[in-house]
Formats: structure tokens, C-alpha cells, sequence
């Protein structure tokens, strides 16, 4: 697996991007984005957090802004109190016209204090070095190995993230469980090797 550089952040909104001259110039320039390496199509985003967190809303409202409409193509579940997602998904960001932009979303199962539940830290870990095919099934027991059919042994730089987000439920960020703050930053840890 060659070598690239990894986005570990935290997104704060700033007040001046909700002025509609502001989104219109962040929209144009995300549209407008292209990449330099022949061998990457996209630049791969991983959304990483809380069971209920807002995974699939986030990158559903990043799709509905882009197209310009209401989509649901990461379908979302906040009664259950267990992750609705189940499988590894990429979501494909089109623009008004159809057209693919040159940035991925993919949607994990999230987070749970219970170490049997949830995603398994080393699966999220496989998803960030492009070892996960697209479809596979989380287990939160087993994480992903070199053994199954929905492991891949030798990622393409195409297949790494490049950008991983966490996302907080903001009315539940200061009673989030430990156990899973502890999985977070395990989480960043890996990726900041990279």
C-alpha cells in the first residue's frame, strides 16, 4: 500500500457560511474541484460516528444541495437506537445535471459503547486503507479479515480515504458514552499514521 496523506479534522460551522453568497462560492469551487492523480476518481470521504449520529443524514443533506432537491439515497433509521446501516456504501455526490462529482461519501454501521455492537474499530480501520469491498456486511464481532470474500488484499490508492469525518449528534455530544469517545479517538489515532 503506497503512501498519501489523510484529512483528520472536526468540521465547526462558521455563521459567514450561512450567508447565501458564501454557499453559492463553496458549491461552485466543490463543483469545479478536480483531481491531479490519474489513478484517483474521486477523493474517498469516510463519515465515522454514534449510533443516531446523523451518518446518513449528513451525506443525504450534502447530496440534496449539490442535486438541488430532497434525495434519500443513504436511507436513515433514528428509532431504532441500532445502527440501520449494516453494509459498506459508497455514496456517489451528482451534480443538478447528473453528473458524479469528484468527491465519495461512504456510510459505516455506527458506533456502539458495547464492544459485541456496532462497527468494530479495526473494520472502520480496514475501511480507511481501502481494504473493505463495497457491500460488505459488518460484523461487530468479527472484524474483516485477509480470510473473507469482502476483503481486499491489496487496495488501490483509489480505494484509501482520503478525508475522515466524525460526525457528533450535537444535542448528545456532552453525554456521549466514554466508550465510544475512546473508539473515536482509537479511530483518529489509526488514521493519523497514515
Amino acid at each position: 500500500m503506497g503512501s498519501h496523506n489523510i484529512c483528520v479534522g472536526y468540521l465547526v460551522f462558521n455563521t459567514s457560511l450561512y450567508e447565501p453568497r458564501n454557499k453559492r462560492g463553496l458549491k461552485e469551487t466543490l463543483m469545479k474541484f478536480k483531481l491531479n492523480n490519474p489513478d484517483v476518481k474521486f477523493v474517498r470521504i469516510l463519515i465515522v460516528g454514534e449510533v443516531g449520529a446523523g451518518k446518513s443524514s449528513f451525506i443525504n443533506s450534502i447530496n440534496n444541495a449539490f442535486q438541488e432537491r430532497i434525495t434519500s439515497g443513504a436511507l436513515v433509521d433514528a428509532t431504532s437506537g441500532t445502527s440501520f446501516t449494516k453494509v459498506y456504501k459508497t455514496h456517489y455526490i451528482r451534480g443538478k445535471d447528473g453528473s458524479n462529482l469528484p468527491f465519495v461519501f461512504n456510510d459505516i454501521m455506527g458506533l456502539e459503547p458495547e464492544d459485541n455492537h456496532g462497527a468494530h474499530v479495526q473494520d472502520i480501520v480496514s475501511a480507511l486503507n481501502g481494504f473493505l469491498k463495497e457491500g460488505y456486511k459488518f460484523n461487530p464481532v468479527n472484524p474483516a479479515s485477509e480470510k473473507d470474500s469482502s476483503y481486499k488484499k491489496n487496495p488501490s490508492v483509489y480505494d484509501q480515504t482520503f478525508c475522515l469525518v466524525n460526525v457528533l449528534d450535537a444535542n448528545k455530544a456532552s453525554i456521549m458514552d466514554d466508550k465510544v469517545v475512546q473508539k473515536m479517538k482509537q479511530i483518529r489515532e489509526e488514521a493519523s499514521k497514515y
